[in-house]
């Protein structure tokens, strides 16, 4: 069994809920919900001590230590109290002159630089260690301040309103964007590289040599047409893993300015480069983008791919022509809970390709239905059902008017069924007839996908937005880069999720006003995020490695491959020369 199956089964069955699902939940779910009990109160509730115990007890004093244990690396000092260090001198023990210290500034980090008298000599206190080799070295917060910055989506104009209402010092503001230019744009794309090859290869295991079924979309850095940049994504709708993503700006050749290409382009940029990496794809689900579905259609390496549309963006559309007709004929208001109940029950009763003309067909049959009418023969509209598949209508023994359908999915009233059963002939049915039977809604139910959908990858849309620029005019370099790190931000909460590493914390209980249905909003504990110590650690390598070539430059060693590939020739070519020289001296053994 995968790892992350029991992680899946034990989250599946964790129904604690808040304590104001016992007002919001109707009474035939009470009995079904198990709110929680003193145990998970006790399990939850938080180590959280007065302050005046912390000040007189000895449980304060305890506290302090753990606190030390689990100190952090760096920690903020004032000057006036770093001062009193360096009173006397470290070896000698005697007062220092204030007037010969030296202190300096460089960005975080603080310089302090003594004299001895009785000492003759002249000492050096740096408060951070450098990072670093050669004329490339930086102190280790310079370093490390912009690139955590960029890699936990703080902006650097609000990290630097922050320094400086609490007076401290931090690096200028082109000096962190060059550093995460020049560095950190390198570490990101590395630890990227790996994680991307890691999820491949736990999606592929998943699917179990069936191919991975995807869901694909896009998201632009601005509404309308005027938008600059556009990220592709590609996730694996078994592990919600983000398989694929791809950066793309409206300048790139192909696109020629016009932003409404870059969905196409990039999914077809996204598929391609999983297919060219041999990672089987089956099937994909998409929204209901022509341009897409057209391109990838035509190219040779994605036209084996079964293609699928989005349920949730099919019934889009019929929404808004329901509500166009409800508009103008208010008569209509009664049916339309009634449809989409109905809608929703069919698509999600008949998931399989051979079953959807039969499911289209019962959902075309709401036209009879609302007439008063549950069986008719075949004809040209009606080839496989003849009849509706509730069972039989029965009023409330009380004489109420409401009747419920048995074995289906909605409820309604007999006078709303008897007005509607006037209506034959009327221009309200003929605008119902007119939608059900449209040949673009007909095209679309056929080629929905029952099973999965692009839900996820609005998920992932949502998350990215704590990543995204806070202006709108972001250059492609940088729009590429935040897209990178919040897949493998989200790629680490999914994998999270998989290992059972996760705890369900929270939750809340929402009522959702497009249909009449109660969600639960889940709160879980923070994810490890990884990926951002890798990022750090890699960067410092990136550093030196920076410094090198810069003395490879000064010393004249040349930047491109021509070094490397005159070697590796002369080396295959002694190589050469060496087997033929044995073969001369087997020749001449084998000769006397």
């Amino acid at each position: 069994q995968p790892p992350w199956s029991s992680a899946l089964a034990r989250v599946a069955s964790n129904d604690t809920f808040n304590d104001e699902v016992n007002d919001i939940l109707p009474k035939k779910f009470k009995s079904m919900v198990s709110t929680r009990t003193e145990a998970t109160m006790e399990s939850m509730s938080s180590s959280y001590h007065y302050s005046q115990e912390i000040l007189d007890g000895e449980e304060g004093e305890e506290e302090i230590v753990d606190q030390e244990d689990e100190r952090g690396r760096y920690a903020i000092v004032e000057d006036s109290c770093l001062s009193r260090l360096f009173k006397r001198c470290q070896e000698s023990g005697e007062l220092l002159d204030h007037s010969l210290t030296e202190r300096r500034r460089c960005g975080s980090a603080l310089v302090v630089i003594t004299e001895c008298l009785a000492c003759n000599k002249k000492v050096q206190w740096d408060s951070q260690e450098k990072v670093g080799i050669g004329r490339g070295q930086a102190y280790s917060l310079n370093h490390r301040i912009p690139i955590s910055a960029f890699i936990t989506g703080t902006p650097l104009p609000r990290l630097c309103d922050f320094a400086r209402t609490l007076d401290l010092d931090f690096p200028s503001d082109r000096s962190m964007r060059k550093t995460i230019r020049e560095i950190g744009s390198v570490a990101i794309e590395r630890v990227y590289a790996g994680w991307e090859e890691t999820v491949r290869e736990v999606a592929v295991n998943a699917s179990e040599g069936d191919g991975l079924q995807v869901s694909i979309d896009g998201q632009y850095d601005s509404p309308g047409f005027t938008s600059s940049n556009c990220k592709v994504t590609t996730i694996d709708c078994h592990t919600k893993l983000a398989i694929s993503g791809v950066a793309l700006s409206k300048k790139e050749d192909g696109i020629d300015g016009m932003s409404i290409r870059m969905e196409s382009e990039g999914a077809l940029r996204a598929l391609v480069e999983l297919v060219n990496h041999n990672i089987p794809i089956k099937k994909l689900v998409s929204d209901q983008n022509a341009m897409v579905m057209k391109k990838l259609r035509e190219h040779p390496k994605t036209a084996h791919i079964e293609r699928k549309l989005d349920w949730w963006h099919v019934q889009k559309h019929m929404r808004k022509e329901w509500w166009k007709m409800v508009k103008a004929n208010p008569e209509l208001a009664p049916v339309y809970q009634m449809f989409f109940n109905h809608l929703y029950f069919v698509h999600h009763k008949y998931p399989r390709r051979e079953d959807r003309p039969r499911a289209l067909e019962l959902v075309q049959s709401f036209i009879i239905h609302i007439q008063g009418k549950h069986s008719w023969k075949k004809n040209d509209e009606f080839k496989v059902v003849t009849r509706c598949e509730h069972g039989k209508l029965k009023a409330k023994k009380r004489g109420e008017s409401r009747v419920t359908l048995k074995e289906s999915h909605c409820e309604t009233n007999t006078r709303n069924m008897k007005l509607i059963s006037g209506w034959a002939g009327s221009e309200a049915l003929e605008s119902i007839h007119e939608m059900l039977f449209a040949p673009r809604f007909s095209k679309a139910f056929l080629s929905t996908a029952s099973l999965i959908d692009t839900s996820i990858n609005e998920c992932f849309h949502s998350l990215s937005l704590m990543y995204a620029p806070k202006r709108f005019a972001c250059s492609p370099f940088y729009y590429k880069l935040k897209m990178l790190i919040s897949i493998m931000h989200y790629n680490c909460l999914m994998l999270d999720d998989l290992l059972g590493e996760r705890d369900e914390i929270g939750n809340t209980v929402l009522s959702r006003r497009g249909r009449w249905v109660l969600a639960i909003k889940r709160k879980k504990a923070l994810g490890t995020h990884t990926w951002r110590d890798e990022i750090m650690k890699e960067s410092v390598k990136v550093r030196e490695e920076l410094s090198d070539a810069r003395v490879a430059k000064l010393i004249g060693i040349p930047s491109d491959d021509i070094f490397d590939d005159l070697t590796k020739w002369w080396e295959e070519k002694e190589t050469w020369f060496g087997m033929e020289e044995e073969a001369e001296e087997e020749e001449e053994e084998a000769m006397g």
